[in-house]
This record gives C-alpha cells, structure tokens and sequence, in this order.
C-alpha cells in the first residue's frame, strides 16, 4: 500500500489498509547537549533531552514569559555521576508540580512536591530513565517527573 491522499481516502477506496499507511505519526525532535550548560528558547519546544550528568550539566529554560502556552519539553537522564540541573532564566520561581519516587525495592513510594521552586536537580545516584516532563502555560512551568530511586530527583528554590 502506499499513501493516499484524503480525497482518495473518502471517495474510492476506504479499505483500512490504505488509511494505515496515510497516517504520519509525529516524531518529537531529540536534543542530547553536550558540555556543561545549556540555554533553551521558545524554539525548543516540543523537544526530548537526554541529559548526561556524567559531569555537573545545567539546562536553563527561557524565561517563562517568553514562552508560549504550550511549551514544552521532557528531559531523560541517560548518564548519571554529578549533579544534572534544569532551572529557571534568571531563578525566577515558577516552577510548580510534583515528582513522584520510590525505593529501589519498592517499599517506599513518595511525591515531592513544590509551588515556587526555580531548580530541578537529578542528584547523583538518580538512575537513568528517570524523567521530568515541564510545560508552560506561558506564565508558570509545570512539572512531572518519576524517578526510581529516592530523594534523587528534586524541586527547590535556590535563591
């Protein structure tokens, strides 16, 4: 089969096969940074980061006021070893959500949990998939994230 268009779809030929192979699923862009900081724009939106924190590594997302509602991302630790930082342009607090942990052996499950936060870190010891996901609704960010180790990913605010 090959693709069709949406005319041909709707007036000769509906078999389910042809309608498969029209559809063109989105593919989120990828980003995996390298060096030890790394500024995001508005353009950025959208994006997967794999975050190496073999070494200290520090994202700064754009200034929430330069976001457009909707803006998103979602950092992925590969590489853990230091200290890997996402935080706010300027420390500006406004970063609220929660991250959800639990221990190792699963006897213990807990939220962290922060309204006016300005730092996300992945302390060492946090292990790779461990994720956040922030979107913005062009006035706060809004964080999830899940880490399978305790106390390794959290939400402050450092100034």
């Amino acid at each position: 089969m090959a693709n069709q268009n949406r005319n041909f779809l709707k007036t000769k030929n509906r078999d389910f096969d042809n309608i498969l192979d029209s559809v063109e699923l989105p593919i989120r862009e990828t980003s995996s940074p390298t060096g030890t900081s790394t500024t995001l724009t508005n353009a950025d939106s959208g994006k997967v980061i794999f975050m190496d924190a073999s070494s200290a590594n520090t994202i700064t997302l754009p200034a929430v006021a330069n976001t457009t509602a909707g803006w998103n991302v979602k950092v992925i630790l590969t590489v853990t070893g230091a200290a890997g930082v996402v935080q706010t342009s300027g420390l500006e607090d406004k970063i609220t959500g929660y991250v959800e942990e639990s221990a190792a052996n699963g006897s213990n499950h807990t939220l962290s949990v922060d309204t006016d936060a300005d730092t996300i870190t992945f302390v060492n010891g946090a292990v790779p998939g461990d994720f956040i996901e922030i979107t913005s609704n062009g006035s706060l960010f809004y964080v999830f994230g899940k880490s399978a180790a305790e106390n390794k990913i959290t939400l402050t605010k450092e100034d």
